[in-house]
């Protein structure tokens, strides 16, 4: 079981291109909280849990277009793997790597 405290860069692979964000994050007990900083600034995790190896959380951007991205995380090691979904729109590719 991996733990997916600290710090993460992960690419989002989205129709309009691939999206970069740093993520910090940690947990207590299920409950996953944490900050993602994109080239448009923070957005604070709303509705995160993590459970082994899995996590799942909500982002709430304002751009480039508004819009909610739930991500759906595996944590193996220092990597990361899953998707990120909008709406009715397909699902995006997450990869990311631990920094911190």
């Amino acid at each position: 079981m991996a733990s997916i405290d600290g710090s993460w860069a992960i690419e989002v692979a989205t129709l309009a291109g691939s999206r970069r964000y740093d993520l910090i994050l940690a947990t207590a007990g299920t409950s996953l909280t944490g900050t993602a900083i994109s080239a448009t600034g923070p957005v604070p995790l709303r509705n995160g849990t993590a459970t082994g190896d899995r996590a799942a959380f909500t982002l709430d951007l304002m751009a480039p277009l508004p819009m909610s991205l739930r991500f759906e995380l595996h944590v193996v090691g220092d990597r990361l793997t899953g998707t990120a979904q909008s709406g009715p729109y397909p699902a995006s590719t997450v990869v990311g790597t631990r920094t911190g």
